[in-house]
């Protein structure tokens, strides 16, 4: 089909002319650099307030937030061993238990691994258990890809430190550096605690040790990690503390910390060095709730400002998984197998007011993301049960009833728009939120009460459609902390264009197709807006969503087969499957072969291309299982339930509105909607919100129209 063909021309014109926002690239150094990892697990930027040395450090390099999500959580090894591998990864203390190795645990060590090539000083005598831990991983981690990248390239690795209580060894630190044998150069785990009763477990780590040790580790190891430990023994110990001493014992742990710290940089040379102070786990609970926790990079290359990735592409957030590729980078060592991206500075004056302020608003959105949309959902879902309980009593909506029906309708329609808007202004705290959200119902419930005209329905939806493709042109900016698009502590997507924003945008652009298809006759413009949103969702540089591109080129080519009075034959069904898989494999092409840094869709092919077709399979079960797992408990199942349900009530009940409805050109694009948030729910791993918030949204305009009957066909024939 000549669409098909114009599609792939777009799409290469759009790979030859884009132009990369940042510069990821660093320039290389040599051997002779040096990367010190600094652990302070369960660190806060509470913290930072109390740790002058820290919060100069803030001035100098780059402040920012990391989502610390391992395989299944926010806390525990998963988060180090994400660190050191290809992908989300699990372990935990049981699969985590590095000592030195002597005599003893060497001959362990070999009796379980098999035998060294070389001497090692630190190994992990559970390493086998850690593999079995994720062997049925889907992500399939390279487990230990930053250790391998760093023998590579002929360098050495060393760790110092742990987390031991009196009861527990906890060494998750030492999964950072180690290589996929578990295996570290250089350091000391078993030596570096001191007995003093004012710590948690009468235990402190020897910061003094340490720091003569790393003068000598440091001529040796290019890449050296240090647990300081003592907050998370903290931390295992709160329990038996008031919070007054809680406090208390923190601020003295704080002052260690922050001491050690000064003393380190005074040891280092900044023109030659990267030190990375980070929390591989979310923050303390009882000082700070948050998941995203702070990072700080200083040396050379990172100047005074705050971080950015092109994992994110979202200004002061990174990943855990863009901490391996950045130490690479910097001592020159191949980045294979990670797939993260190298951390750069970005300018700011004062990034932590910056990092704060954006911290407020991402904990706002994400504490009420999740209840908001289901909230919204479920009555959407009551509201339609109660419309069709009207049609069943066969009561009159042309009064007083019918009026505020016409109301809730359109409010929930817009409800949407609500969403985007306050987050531009309201979303700094839960209170702000909550006023901002009950302000704007009040008001737009009084504006629909008295314009209640079915021009009203379909200027809403044209405004839909122009601020989400406004929204992805300006990098979401509109959107950026609605709870309508990504949240980065989940950490699912960071940029482009989230499932539930597609599934608005999806019966936007469907709809407002109808819409002027309907008013002009003119085809064209209607197959501009499909192609020009379809292009918009699928580009890895702006939507970058490849389940909600197969979602939008299936209702647009049906919408093609339509305008042309082509029937939905098995020959146009494979033809449209061939369009979307040709499609697909250019959009996978110009991420993975010509944008330096690819996105999800470029990375899954290079990984599938490095690890073999069984990647695909792995995906295909990661995307099922969410699908299964949603629909099982998800309260989206019920609302799309009840939308079938509604529309087959409402096609029962209005029979005659509803055929002149689909045969006419606003038809075409209802169908197309539907259709679309079909294969919608069927492309992505949480389809089932897409497919639900799409639908509903054409329910509501298609019953609302119903209602509206009179005016929709006194004033405009259907075609």
């Amino acid at each position: 089909m000549r669409i098909g063909r114009f599609f792939l021309i777009v799409l290469v014109f759009l790979s030859i002319v884009s132009i990369n926002k940042y510069s990821y690239g660093m320039e290389n150094t040599g051997i002779d650099n040096k990367v010190y990892v600094l652990v302070v697990n369960k660190l806060t930027l509470k913290d930072i307030d109390k740790m002058p040395n820290l919060q100069n450090l803030t001035h100098e390099g780059s402040f920012g937030l990391m989502n610390v999500r391992g395989l299944n959580g926010y806390r525990g090894g998963e988060g180090f061993a994400t660190i050191n591998a290809s992908a989300k990864a699990y372990a935990n203390n049981e699969s985590s238990q590095f000592y030195n190795l002597n005599q003893v645990y060497k001959k362990i060590y070999e009796n379980r691994a098999g035998s060294l090539d070389k001497e090692y000083a630190i190994g992990n005598i559970q390493i086998g258990r850690l593999y079995n831990q994720n062997q049925d991983n889907d992500y399939t981690p390279h487990i230990g890809a930053l250790g391998d990248s760093i023998h590579k390239g002929k360098l050495k690795t060393a760790v110092f430190g742990n987390s031991d209580t009196d009861e527990e060894n906890i060494r998750t630190a030492a999964l950072i550096p180690m290589d996929s044998k578990g295996l570290i150069d250089y350091g000391d785990v078993d030596n570096t605690l001191t007995e003093d009763m004012d710590y948690p477990y009468g235990i402190k780590t020897d910061y003094n040790k340490i720091l003569k040790d790393l003068l000598d580790a440091s001529s040796k190891a290019s890449l050296i990690v240090i647990d300081t430990g003592d907050l998370y023994r903290l931390h295992t110990y709160g329990g038996h503390l008031s919070m007054d001493m809680f406090n208390k014992k923190r601020d003295m742990i704080l002052e260690d910390i922050d001491k050690f710290i000064g003393n380190l940089i005074s040891s280092i040379d900044r023109e030659k060095s990267l030190l990375i102070v980070l929390s591989p786990n979310s923050g303390e609970e009882r000082i700070d709730g948050n998941r995203l926790s702070p990072i700080l990079l200083w040396g050379r290359d990172f100047k005074k400002g705050t971080v950015i990735s092109t994992t994110t592409n979202r200004t002061g957030i990174i990943s855990n998984l863009d901490i391996a590729p950045t130490i690479a980078n910097f001592l020159n060592t191949p980045l294979d197998n990670m797939a993260g991206n190298i951390i750069k500075s970005v300018e700011k004056d004062n990034p932590i007011e910056y990092i704060n302020s954006i911290n407020k608003k991402i904990n706002t959105t994400s504490m009420v993301r999740s209840k908001t949309l289901s909230t919204y959902g479920t009555i959407s879902a009551i509201v339609l049960l109660l419309i069709i309980s009207l049609f069943l009593l066969n009561m009159r909506l042309d009064n007083r009833l019918g009026k505020w029906i016409k109301t809730i309708l359109l409010l929930l329609y817009g409800m949407p728009l609500v969403f985007i808007l306050i987050s531009l202004f309201f979303s700094s705290n839960l209170y702000r939120f909550i006023l901002g959200l009950a302000l704007f119902i009040f008001i737009f419930t009084l504006f629909l009460n008295r314009y209640q005209g079915t021009k009203t329905v379909f200027f809403m939806t044209h405004i839909y459609l122009v601020i989400i493709i406004a929204d992805i042109l300006l990098d979401g900016i509109i959107t950026k902390f609605s709870v309508l698009s990504h949240d980065p502590i989940i950490g699912a997507r960071y940029y482009g264009i989230g499932n539930e924003m597609v599934g608005v945008f999806l019966a936007a652009a469907t709809l407002s197709s109808g819409l002027l298809y309907n008013k002009f006759n003119n085809r064209y413009l209607s197959l501009a807006i499909l192609i020009v949103s379809t292009i918009l969702v699928g580009y890895p540089k702006l939507g970058a969503n490849v389940g909600g591109t197969i979602a939008f080129m299936f209702a647009s080519l049906y919408f093609i087969l339509e305008t042309m009075n082509r029937p939905l034959s098995f020959k146009n069904i494979a033809l449209i499957f061939i369009i979307i898989g040709g499609v697909i494999a250019v959009l996978g092409y110009i991420d993975s072969q010509l944008n330096p840094n690819p996105t999800h869709l470029g990375r899954t092919l290079i990984h599938i291309g490095n690890n073999g077709i069984s990647i695909v399979r792995n995906i295909i079960n990661r995307k099922l299982l969410m699908n299964v797992r949603l629909v099982g408990v998800s309260t989206w199942t019920k609302v799309l339930l009840v939308n079938i349900f509604a529309q087959f009530a409402a096609l029962y009940f209005s029979k005659n509105n509803l055929k002149k409805l689909y045969n006419s050109n606003l038809g075409k694009g209802i169908l197309s909607s539907l259709l679309g948030s079909i294969f919608g729910f069927l492309a992505n791993d949480s389809g089932l919100i897409l497919a639900a918030i799409s639908i509903n949204l054409v329910t509501l305009f298609l019953l609302f129209i119903i209602i509206n009957n009179e005016e929709i066909y006194g004033e405009q024939e259907v075609n």
